[in-house]
């Protein structure tokens, strides 16, 4: 009896032995196709990626060698990022700048300016300048107090009466959100006269 039971428990041995080999061996298969994957679809992405610079680059190039008409008009534009106003500050031909492509044209003004619009007989280069508008009346901040500014003719803002534009309005009763929308500009703010501007103290009451 006794030989027969240990037969039984090492067959059962050797069958559980089995299934744990068995077991690991398949997870072992699974982890290492899981990484040649991987590795194939990395190298894919990599591949991806680089076709899609290289077709960037080529296009790049190929735009910035576009030729330009010399009797094509060039408008240069100011956006004033706090209002979203955007003006005309000047309008010249690409015979008068001394640039022959449309890579020549961005290279010399790439300091200041954008191109935001090409087309065959007109192209627009945009400035943008985080201020409000020129000789506009601004709902804004000084110190801590509610003020209304007035901006001179390149948008910088300054107080015109101390007196009587400096409110006595404070902002710490006021919800963090509209302190940022004060600080941060908006052209809700900016208005054409100095009545209008007051007018939008009422919302701070």
């Amino acid at each position: 009896m006794d030989i027969k039971k240990n037969k039984k428990i090492f067959g059962f041995m050797i069958i559980m032995l089995s299934i744990i080999i068995f077991t690991l061996s398949y997870y072992i298969g699974i982890q290492y196709l899981k990484s040649k994957n991987k590795e194939i679809d990395n190298d894919n992405k990599i591949q991806v990626n680089n076709i899609n610079k290289e077709i960037e680059e080529i296009y790049t190039q190929g735009r910035g060698n576009e030729a330009l008409s010399p009797n094509s008009s060039v408008q240069f534009k100011v956006r004033y990022k706090k209002s979203g106003d955007t003006f005309i500050t000047k309008v010249d031909k690409v015979s008068n700048l001394s640039v022959k492509t449309r890579g020549e044209l961005e290279e010399k003004f790439k300091e200041e300016y954008k191109l935001t619009d090409f087309q065959s007989d007109k192209i627009v280069m945009v400035k943008e300048i985080d201020k409000y508008s020129p000789n506009k009346y601004v709902l804004g901040i000084k110190e801590d107090y509610l003020a209304i500014f007035r901006t001179d003719i390149n948008g910088d803002m300054y107080i015109e009466n101390e007196e009587t534009d400096i409110t006595d309005k404070k902002i710490d009763h006021l919800k963090e959100q509209d302190i940022i929308a004060l600080t941060k500009g908006s052209n809700y703010f900016q208005r054409n006269t100095k009545e209008e501007a007051m007018a939008l103290l009422e919302d701070y009451e």
